[in-house]
């Protein structure tokens, strides 16, 4: 009688299953209640057997006893025992969803990582040079730019010539510290002599 109990319980998981084990389980859900269809005919063929046999034996009474048993006891069986499958069911499902959602999470975040890290490798080919300096020696005038990641660069200009502000200049990487400004001017003037 508990197994008939069961049997009902599995043809209902069958014809609706939780989501996980429509994804990952072996069989299909075809050949699950296939199976379930069986079990439950056999399990009633032997019930029909277990009944002709009570009523002959013992008498009809007594089967109707036994029936109003089979009732209490499928009752309780529901109220305990599937209960807690249900609930240990929902607690996997509750959890496989937990643990999608914190793969999907840490998947995007070393996503985003990945691609900042390869942003910031990135260097440029030109940088932003602004006017430190200038001054004049000998009719012209040299000025110091300075720019990003110690770039930095000199120009001579004629007096009546126009100088920029702030212009691109190469940026080269591995290019020893360049002198301070003071350093650069001092080499001008002595270069001028």
């Amino acid at each position: 009688m508990g197994a008939l109990s069961d049997l009902d319980m599995l043809e209902k998981e069958a014809k609706n299953p939780p989501i996980f084990k429509k994804l990952f389980n072996g069989k299909s859900v075809e050949q699950e209640a296939i199976e379930a269809f069986a079990a439950k005919e056999k399990a009633q063929q032997q019930r029909y057997e277990l009944q002709q046999w009570i009523s002959m034996t013992l008498g009809r009474k007594k089967w109707d006893d036994l029936v109003r048993m089979e009732g209490q006891i499928r009752k309780q069986r529901q109220e305990t025992l599937y209960k807690q499958r249900k609930r240990r069911q929902k607690f996997v499902e509750i959890v496989a969803w937990i643990m999608m959602a914190v793969f999907g999470a840490a998947s995007i975040t070393l996503f985003v990582l990945f691609l900042k890290g390869q942003a910031a490798k990135a260097q440029p080919e030109h940088v932003v040079c602004r006017l430190v300096v200038c001054e004049v020696f000998q009719g012209k005038r040299w000025c110091v730019y300075k720019g990003a990641w110690n770039t930095q660069e000199s120009m001579s200009f004629g007096m009546s010539e126009w100088f920029p502000r702030e212009y691109l200049c190469d940026f080269v990487p591995d290019a020893p510290k360049p002198p301070s400004i003071r350093d650069t001017l001092k080499a001008i003037r002595e270069s001028q002599k």
